[in-house]
């Protein structure tokens, strides 16, 4: 593949709260700050939004907010998470009145991607899952969620949609809570346009080595998003990328490479304390840099010692390559 394309969530750059300082550890930015602060990193091409971004504003206002500050738009994704009426399910909600506004918001996410000029929509129903047991009947989960899927996905032929997998957070279990459940997902909803967005957290946080899981998805042609991130795989940390797992980010970019993804390497982080534009910029440096070392590697040579099983080699051709470059 050609060079990264690197994107920013907008909620990057907005307000970070958690559950000990809900009001946020600083004052929020308006949507136009959030696409101006975008702007001015280095290296970043493009946002994501959801469709909470757009209470009380035009898509076509946005449209020119983010033309102007020379970006585009990469995806608009459905906020069926952060509203109290999910806090029993979307796609799964036993309340058919709920489980139709989840679904119609996902149409609605699709609708302003087009306006948006952007061709995808990234799936995440956080509240999908369950807390305890007997709580809930799987198959109806399941099955509720394969039927809503297929009528999204039909509703816009011609668009993409991403479904986005985590183990858990905010319920105690996610329905679709790693990579193979994600394939077997999509296998099962059976349309071309709906594919998987690979959060590199989250497969941590699944207890998953992310480049097994980007092959996996890949494998099966469902590659359709990627979030970039970085954690120490015990929760859903979104600390920033290139922070952590040197080792394990530069196999995820030179498995990428190999395969035919054309989408963006989108930022998804929560930098609480640090300064937004400071992090994400460092972020975008630090994927810069790691696709750099990923590029210089001898991957003939890994490829050979690969079929020799012979991980000290391996490592020995990274300690030098990587370590003591200069």
């Amino acid at each position: 593949m050609d060079q990264f394309r690197i994107g920013v969530g907008l909620w990057c750059v907005s307000f970070a709260a958690d559950r000990f300082l809900s009001s946020g550890y600083r004052k929020p930015h308006t949507l136009e700050e959030q696409i101006k602060i975008v702007s001015k990193i280095e290296g970043a091409e493009s946002v994501d939004l959801h469709t909470s971004d757009f209470e009380g504003i035009e898509p076509k206002e946005v449209v020119k907010m983010v033309k102007d500050n020379g970006l585009k738009v990469n995806a608009v994704n459905a906020n069926i998470f952060g509203d109290p009426i999910f806090k029993y399910g979307a796609y799964t909600n036993t309340d058919e009145k709920v489980r139709r506004k989840a679904i119609d918001l996902s149409k609605k996410s699709i609708d302003i991607a087009r306006e948006m000029e952007a061709n995808i929509s990234s799936l995440w129903p956080g509240q999908d899952g369950f807390d305890y047991y007997f709580q809930n009947d799987y198959y109806y989960q399941w099955d509720s969620t394969v039927s809503a899927l297929k009528e999204i996905c039909e509703y816009a032929p011609d668009m993409k949609f991403a479904y986005e997998y985590k183990a858990k957070e905010p319920r105690m279990f996610s329905l679709v809570s790693n990579a193979a459940k994600t394939v077997l997902l999509v296998q099962e909803v059976n349309v071309p346009n709906l594919g998987v967005t690979l959060d590199y957290g989250h497969a941590l946080f699944a207890k998953e080595n992310a480049a097994e899981s980007l092959c996996l998805i890949n494998r099966a042609g469902r590659l359709f998003n990627v979030h970039f991130n970085d954690a120490y795989g015990i929760d859903d940390d979104d600390l920033m990328a290139g922070s952590v797992n040197i080792w394990s980010n530069l196999e995820f970019f030179w498995y990428l490479k190999q395969t035919n993804y054309d989408g963006y390497i989108t930022l998804d982080m929560f930098p609480y304390r640090e300064d937004p534009f400071e992090a994400c910029s460092l972020a975008v440096r630090m994927v810069k840099t790691l696709e750099q070392i990923t590029d210089d590697l001898d991957s003939a040579t890994i490829k050979k010692y690969q079929k020799d099983n012979d991980a000290a080699r391996i490592l020995e051709l990274l300690r030098k390559e990587v370590l003591e470059k200069k």
